[in-house]
C-alpha cells in the first residue's frame, strides 16, 4: 500500500467528493480519483455502574468507558480497488444499574473497530475500552482512544486517578492527532459517608483546548453528555461526564460519549436499601470518512 505526506491532497489536489460512513458499507472509488484521504474512528466504550454498599462501606463509582482510536491516512487511488469495504465500529452499551444491596457494578461493554477495506485491512482504528463496574476499591476516568494502522499503536491515554473515597477520576484525553477521549467515572461515597461528583469526560488540547463534559455533582446528578472536537475531518467525540453518587436515592447516571467515539461515563454509587446505583454511558459510535481528491 502507497501513503503519502498529511497535507498532500489538499495541497496538490483542491477538488473533493466526501463521503461519510456511520453504518457498515462500501465505499466506491470515483471516476478520475487521484488521492484519497481516509479517516476511520473506532467505536467508544460504555461506562461501569456504581456499587451499592451498606453505609460506613466504601463505594466507588463505575469507571469510565474509554475513546474509540482515530487512525488517518493517504493513498494513491490507484492502489485501492473500485469498492473497498467500510466497516464502522458500534458503540459499547453501559453497565446497567445495580439494584443489589451490598454488591459491586455492572461493566460496561467495549466498542469494536472501525475499518477501510476487506481482511487486510488498509487503515483500521481500535475500539475504546469498557468501564469496570464499581467496587470497594477505584473507578478510573476512561483512557483516551488508541489509533493503529496494521495494527501497531501509534498513541493513546493514560490511566485515571482513584475515586473510591471520592469524586470521579476526569477521562483522559486523547493525543490531539489520535482518538477520542474516555469519560468521566462516576462519585464514589467514603466510609464516613461522604457523597462525591462524578468526574469530567477527557479533554483536548492542541491549538485549542475542547473541554471534557462535566461529571454530576452529588446527589444522583446526571454527568453532561459528549460533545465532537471543532478541529478534525471526523468529529473526533468527547467522553461523557460521570454521574454524581447519592446517599438518598439512586446513583446519578454516566453520560454518552460524543459523537464520533466518545467513552460513555460511569455511574455514581448508592447505599443499601435506599436507591440503585447509577447506569453507565453507553460509548458513542464510530465512523468513517473517505475524501477523495481529483
Amino acid at each position: 500500500m502507497t501513503y503519502l505526506p498529511a497535507t498532500y491532497g489538499s495541497t496538490n489536489f483542491p477538488a473533493q467528493d466526501i463521503q461519510i460512513f456511520t453504518a457498515t458499507g462500501t465505499w466506491t472509488k470515483p471516476a478520475n480519483a487521484k488521492v484519497v484521504l481516509v479517516i476511520c474512528v473506532g467505536g467508544g466504550g460504555g461506562g461501569g455502574s456504581g456499587r451499592k454498599g451498606a453505609a460506613a462501606s466504601a463505594r466507588s463509582g463505575g469507571s469510565g468507558g474509554g475513546g474509540g482510536g482515530c487512525s488517518r491516512e493517504y493513498f494513491l487511488a490507484s492502489a485501492l480497488g473500485a469498492t473497498e469495504t467500510i466497516t464502522v465500529g458500534a458503540a459499547g452499551t453501559g453497565g446497567a444499574a445495580q439494584a443489589t444491596n451490598s454488591t459491586n457494578g455492572n461493566a460496561g461493554t467495549s466498542g469494536t473497530s472501525s475499518s477501510f477495506g476487506a481482511l487486510p485491512q488498509h487503515l483500521i482504528a481500535l475500539p475504546g475500552l469498557l468501564g469496570a463496574g464499581g467496587t470497594t476499591g477505584v473507578s478510573l476516568g476512561g483512557n483516551g482512544g488508541a489509533s493503529s494502522s496494521f495494527g501497531g499503536a501509534i498513541g493513546d491515554g493514560t490511566a485515571g486517578g482513584t475515586s473510591s473515597t471520592g469524586a470521579g477520576s476526569t477521562g483522559i484525553g486523547a493525543n490531539a492527532l489520535v482518538g477520542a477521549t474516555g469519560g468521566g467515572a462516576g462519585g464514589g461515597i467514603s466510609t464516613l459517608n461522604v457523597a462525591s461528583a462524578g468526574g469530567n469526560g477527557g479533554t483536548v488540547t492542541n491549538s485549542a483546548t475542547y473541554t471534557g463534559p462535566a461529571g454530576g455533582a452529588a446527589g444522583g446528578t446526571a454527568g453532561t453528555a459528549g460533545t465532537s472536537r471543532g478541529d478534525h475531518e471526523a468529529s473526533v467525540g468527547l467522553g461523557g461526564g460521570g454521574g454524581g453518587s447519592n446517599l438518598t436515592g439512586n446513583g446519578g447516571a454516566g453520560a454518552i460519549g460524543g459523537n464520533y467515539g466518545g467513552g460513555g461515563g460511569g455511574g455514581g454509587a448508592s447505599v443499601d436499601a435506599t436507591g440503585n446505583s447509577g447506569v453507565g454511558g453507553a460509548g458513542a459510535g464510530g465512523v468513517v470518512v473517505v475524501i477523495t481528491y481529483f
